[in-house]
């Protein structure tokens, strides 16, 4: 499959077309679903600069609450009239109950391999657009800072199968170093089915210093893996209408614990 490689693509619409819905039985919970939110990044393939091994990533505890070998992800389809058609696609997550995604050792992020349908209008992104501490202080990202985020709240989306787009801002202190931080609050509603939607930023001349940085700045923050609720024991199913972020660095340590090339040909 193709990357994301046009440097003035419009990045809300690149991540709609990374960004799915996965679901599948709840792991002992008879009868109920488990469900959530991915996103594709693409590995390089050795010898090929224009091609990508596809990666799915998400929140771990996603993939952990489906039970059994199989999840379903709802991919899309475009019509020739243009339109886009959703259509559910059975995936392996295990083989005989053995994970076949790899976990981040402390932060709640899994990717996988995954292979799927040559057709289909999927982005991958490259790991540049994963923001590090380095490109964080860059930009000056702080708090206040808007932030956008993709995903399905309680199986919801848009037309054709495509995420929900939810803005909000950064709403803790401090953002950086991520590996000590470990997660970042956002002023955003975040529901059941947001769980592993990407977080990004895209600005236009941000002021910066002194100046403005008269260009465009886009990248993944992170993905989002929880809302936030009352800590008050009588209050904890409240939620308070803020959601927890794992920052962007965990999801590239992630991607290096995956073998060096794929297994789908």
């Amino acid at each position: 499959m193709s990357f994301a490689q046009a440097p003035n693509d419009e990045l809300n619409t690149l991540l709609m077309h990374a960004t799915f819905e996965v679901y599948g039985p709840a792991a002992g919970q008879r009868g109920m679903t488990a469900l959530g939110t991915v996103f594709f990044m693409g590995m390089p393939i050795k010898g090929d600069d224009q091609h990508a091994s596809a990666v799915l990533v998400t929140a771990a505890h996603v993939l952990d609450e489906i039970g059994g070998d199989a999840a379903t992800i709802l991919l899309r389809r475009k019509s020739t009239d243009g339109s886009y058609v959703p259509f559910p696609f059975p995936f392996k997550i295990r083989n005989n109950g053995v994970p076949l995604y790899v976990k981040h050792d402390t932060a709640d992020v899994a990717a996988m391999y995954m292979t799927v349908p040559k057709d289909l209008p999927i982005t991958l992104l490259t790991p540049d657009f994963l923001a590090d501490d380095k490109r964080i202080e860059e930009l000056g990202i702080h708090p206040g800072d808007e932030v956008f985020c993709l995903g399905f709240p309680f199986s919801t989306g848009g037309p054709g199968g495509f995420p929900f787009l939810r803005a909000g801002r950064l709403a803790s202190y401090p953002i950086t170093p991520a590996r000590d931080v470990k997660e970042w609050a956002i002023d955003a509603l975040v529901q059941p089915g947001n769980s592993g939607g990407p977080v990004y930023f895209f600005y236009e001349n941000r002021k910066f210093g002194d100046g403005v940085r008269f260009r465009f700045d886009r990248g993944v923050l992170g993905l989002v893996i929880q809302q936030i609720n009352s800590g008050i024991p009588e209050f904890r199913d409240k939620t308070i209408n803020y959601g927890f972020i794992v920052p962007a660095q965990f999801i590239r340590e992630t991607l290096d614990k995956l073998p060096s090339e794929s297994p789908y040909k």
